[in-house]
């Protein structure tokens, strides 16, 4: 498979899978919300969160595999499978950060540092993964690369 193939495959793929993760979303941002108001750790929303970070998981798995099965690389494979985990700890981290902030009356800074710190080191992070996904397969596109600027149907 081409570069170019996979590349438009797995922009496919993630357009489908952020509409399931859209619809996950709108529940979970119930639950959480409801957390937040709540006067104590209510058991339903959390189980509700958990839920919908299973949820979210799974679809972040489902796309993790399709990627993965376009490279022969083990070692490729790894790389694939550590960027995408990173990617959902960075989403949990963000949502658990901003739930955990609000309900336990940190200031609003908490939610900045923490999310930017994370971001940050996430996009440093990343950045040598593909570099080093680059060197063992060239034919694998780069993150960056996985946007609608470069689907060419």
């Amino acid at each position: 498979m081409t570069k170019q193939e996979r590349i438009n495959a797995i922009y496919k793929s993630n357009m489908k899978m952020a509409v399931l993760q859209g619809l996950i979303t709108f529940p979970m941002t119930f639950f959480t919300v409801g957390l937040i108001r709540s006067n104590s750790w209510n058991g339903w929303y959390v189980l509700g969160i958990a839920v919908c970070l299973l949820l979210l998981g799974a679809s972040f798995f489902k796309a993790n595999r399709i990627e993965m099965h376009m490279t022969e690389h083990e070692s490729a494979k790894r790389i694939i499978t550590r960027r995408n985990g990173f990617l959902f700890g960075v989403f949990v981290m963000s949502i658990l950060s901003i739930a955990l902030t609000l309900k336990l009356g940190w200031t609003y800074a908490w939610i900045l540092i923490v999310t930017g710190g994370a971001l940050y080191i996430g996009y440093r992070w990343i950045r040598r993964q593909d570099e080093r996904l680059s060197s063992i397969d060239p034919e694998h596109p780069l993150f960056r690369e996985m946007r609608l600027d470069y689907v060419r149907d």
